[in-house]
């Protein structure tokens, strides 16, 4: 078995070099990717589809380096399905950049479809109390992608919502929610 990995990043090139062996690892764009056609069994994709600035072209791409009968699982949140969730909660314009960035799984799926692939997508949701201080630090390291994103004045006004909240009542809970997309597509 043969191991590749593509990312725009070189940082994350980087970091998956000093973690992984035996893998090829490039650097380049989804939406231009330096594989021959027919190249792959397998392509796994998981929370970065939303990050590739030419959606279309990236699928095109992972259409034309699949083998047939090859399969492309796609995983990602579903921002859509999700406006509890407690970053939207505290910084409410990550929802607002969100949206410009995820496709609606509706989408994804009418073009994958499009392109000839044979798909099957699932969705898991949970809704749950969370404690909001087991989320102060996430969010005090902005280990969330998104809230790199948002303004910093905005994601300051979050993170003391969430400060103040927590340092009125260390145990307080919002409701939060949560989805997942599971799309396995197989070219025919």
């Amino acid at each position: 078995m043969s191991w590749y990995g593509l990312d725009a990043s070189e940082d994350m090139l980087k970091k998956a070099k000093n973690k992984l062996k035996n893998v090829s690892l490039v650097h380049g764009l989804a939406e231009d990717m330096p594989y021959e056609n027919e190249k792959f069994d397998y392509i796994s994709n998981n929370y970065a589809f939303h990050h590739f600035l030419k959606k279309e072209a990236a699928l095109d791409e992972i259409y034309r380096v699949l083998k047939k009968n090859g399969v492309y699982k796609l995983h990602n949140i579903a921002i859509h399905d999700m406006r509890k969730w407690w970053v939207y909660h505290y910084f409410p314009t990550a929802y607002e950049e969100d949206v410009k960035r995820f496709w609606e799984k509706e989408v994804i799926f009418d073009e994958l479809s499009i392109r000839g692939f044979n798909t099957e997508l699932q969705m898991t949701y949970r809704l749950e109390k969370i404690r909001v201080s087991d989320y102060l630090g996430y969010a005090e390291n902005r280990d969330i992608s998104i809230l790199t994103l948002i303004d910093d004045q905005d994601y300051q006004e979050g993170l003391e919502k969430m400060r103040y909240d927590v340092k009125r009542n260390p145990k307080k809970t919002i409701v939060t929610d949560f989805a997942e997309m599971f799309c396995i597509s197989t070219k025919g």
